[in-house]
């Protein structure tokens, strides 16, 4: 940590990256990052904590987005877990790295009073977004960043659809550590494999739809991700 905060002419990224490697966490690099002792002397400056911790969770899932992007393809895998009330789904389709958050939720709770599952999504194909992710906010990177931890786990890269259900339980706002931990929680269950893209989804409608008594076939329906998988042709269609 000396090392880096000494060094006035490492950009932040790099310090970031660095202090990874050397198994410091996210909430560590994201005080470090808040107080403005990271990076090129004169851009050094105090941000605020929100900022801090959405900005160490893009610069490292983006790090390891690049190194996962070298691997083959997984298989069709579907994780489930939860914490504090909210519960992931995650999704991995055998193909190239491409991510699409689902945030939902659930119908007559205090964050959704109607009678109707809402929902805010973002994306991003394989070249990545160029912007922020203004619907699900920071929760959007957290996600990103535990999936591609998993990934480069085990070596594999895939496109991935997460769907976050938010039920009652979550009674108060607790900030972006929780969809961080839920979804780390959920990528550290056994996941369930499948031998093809539909039986996964039909298995991920009748799951939901058991636990919550809710559909997601809009939301399945809505999605880029899956419009992307069975549009966009391959050159092995060509072969």
């Amino acid at each position: 940590v000396d090392k880096v905060v000494s060094d006035t002419d490492l950009k932040a990224r790099d310090a970031l990256i660095y202090l990874q490697k050397h198994n410091f966490d996210e909430t560590f690099l994201s005080k470090l990052l808040s107080v403005g002792t990271l990076g090129i002397k004169k851009n050094r400056k105090l941000v605020p904590t929100r900022w801090s911790i959405t900005a160490a969770d893009d610069t490292l899932g983006k790090n390891l987005i690049d190194e996962i992007k070298h691997y083959s393809e997984s298989g069709h895998n579907l994780f489930f877990g939860s914490y504090l009330g909210n519960y992931y789904l995650i999704l991995l389709f055998p193909d190239v790295w491409g991510y699409e958050l689902f945030e939902t939720y659930l119908p007559n709770v205090s964050w959704n009073v109607t009678k109707e599952i809402q929902y805010t999504t973002d994306y991003e194909p394989y070249k990545g977004r160029k912007y922020y992710a203004e619907n699900c906010a920071g929760g959007y990177y957290t996600v990103r960043l535990a999936v591609s931890e998993y990934l480069k786990r085990i070596k594999r890269q895939a496109s991935v659809l997460a769907i976050r259900v938010i039920t009652g339980e979550y009674a108060a706002p607790l900030g972006v550590w929780v969809t961080r931990e839920a979804t780390r929680k959920a990528m550290n269950n056994k996941p369930l494999d499948f031998s093809s893209k539909e039986l996964m989804l039909e298995y991920a409608r009748k799951l939901i739809n058991q636990k919550f008594g809710c559909s997601i076939d809009k939301i399945l329906k809505e999605s880029l991700l899956l419009k992307e998988l069975s549009q966009q042709k391959k050159l092995v269609n060509f072969i």
